[in-house]
Formats: C-alpha cells, structure tokens, sequence
C-alpha cells in the first residue's frame, strides 16, 4: 500500500489512540469504584426520586424528554451527557432510543436554519466551510457518517452540512448513524454508575469499555480509508481547520 502522508499519520496516531482507550478505562472504573465505596452513592438516591417524578407524567415523560433533549442540542450542549443522563433515568435502550431521537431532531433542526437562512451569517463567521460542505455532499450517506466520527463539535458539523446540498433524507440517515457509535457506551455507562452493585456497574463498564474500543477501530479504518483519497483529506483538513 502506498505510504501516503494521511496514512503515516494514522499509523502514528495508533499508540495515542491505545493510549486514550487505556486512560478512558481507568476514569471509567475509578467512577465507579468512586461511586460504589465513598458517600457519592447517597447521592445517587436523586436518580430514584427523580424516577419516581417522571412516572407522574406518564407516557408524556418521553415526548418531554425528547423536546428537551432536542432544544439543548440545537443550543449547543454537548450531547453525550444526555445520553449518560438517559442511560441513568431510563435504563439502557429506553434511554439510548430516547436520547439519540432527541439529538437526531436538535441536529436536524440547526440543519434547517441553514437551509432556511443561515448560510450567509456561516460564511460571514466561518468561510472555510464553503470547500468541506461542497466535498461532502459527493459522499452522500458516508459522508455525513464519517463526518460525524471527527473530534469536531457538532454544531460546526451541522453548519458544514447544512451548507452543503445534501438531501434532507440523507443527513438523516447519515445522522441517525453517525451518532449512534459514542452515544451507545455513553449510555451503557450512565446505566451502569446506578446499578445497585458494584458488580453490576463493573459489568456494564467492561460492556462500555469493549464498545469503545470495537467503535475506535472501525472509526479509524473508515477514517483511514477516507484520508487515503484526496477528497477525504481535503474534507477532514477543511472542517477541522
């Protein structure tokens, strides 16, 4: 294979990428331990009584959950902290269902305001987008999903999309599984810091620590694949500028 400048740079980048994996871990299990064997865990007794509220609401509890989460997102919150919050609250895949519906509608939202007037205040703030949304929109579906797979905050990802001329249906599919691959151990782990046990947490954190690494790897070979092409690079180069 030919030693391009992107692929060198992948392969140097492999011992920090072990070393964030390792790191992660152990700020994951120190969490835990933290939570299960100091004060911390009365604490979480908030987690119950906050349950407890949300029951009073009923069904409505999972539109209001959804709106908010939704109107954050478009406002700029970070959204993985949603989805530990979800994780704790709901469990594991009502929270994972909830959380991601909410992100996808926040995305999508400050991918209409783009569409629907924004893009000359984005040019005006960031005119480099202009070269990364015209590139992207080649790479339909794929592009969107890789897109969403760099450290880049995810309001600078919706601006780049909604300036590009991508279709409606293929920023939402692009998103709907773009995000899904960090939000799945975000989740697991705010599942797993309200288990009654600590062998409990432990159990969903080892799950969570696997899913990491498994969406590590698969995210820098698609990445990988994507600088080796001079459109790929050009784009990673572009929005991360």
């Amino acid at each position: 294979m030919e030693n391009t400048p992107a692929a060198a740079a992948v392969d140097s980048a492999k011992p920090s990428a072990l070393a964030r994996l390792v790191l992660l871990a152990g700020l994951i299990l120190a969490a835990s331990l933290a939570i299960h064997l100091t004060p911390v865990r009365q604490w979480l007794g908030d987690v119950d009584r906050l349950r407890a509220a949300l029951k009073d609401l009923g069904a409505w509890v999972y539109p209001l959950s959804i709106v908010t989460v939704a109107i954050l997102i478009a406002c700029g919150v970070p959204r993985l902290i949603f989805c530990a919050i979800g994780g704790a609250v709901f469990g594991f895949w009502v929270g994972l269902l909830v959380t991601q519906i909410g992100t996808l509608l926040g995305h999508y939202a400050m991918f209409l305001f783009m569409r629907w007037g924004g893009r000359d205040w984005a040019l005006g703030r960031w005119p480099k987008l202009r070269r990364p949304a015209e590139l992207v929109e080649n790479q339909g579906v794929m592009g969107v999903i890789l897109l969403r797979q760099l450290p880049v905050h995810a309001a600078l990802t919706n601006l780049c999309l909604g300036l590009s001329h991508l279709k409606h249906r293929q920023f939402l599919i692009g998103s709907a599984i773009g995000i899904l691959p960090e939000a799945i151990p975000a989740t697991l782990i705010g599942a797993g810091l309200v288990k009654g046990s600590l062998q409990g947490s432990i159990g969903h954190i080892a799950i969570a620590a696997a899913a990491i690494a498994v969406i590590w790897i698969v995210c820098a070979r698609a990445l990988k694949k994507m600088r080796d092409t001079a459109a790929g690079t050009e784009l990673v180069k572009g929005i991360q500028d």
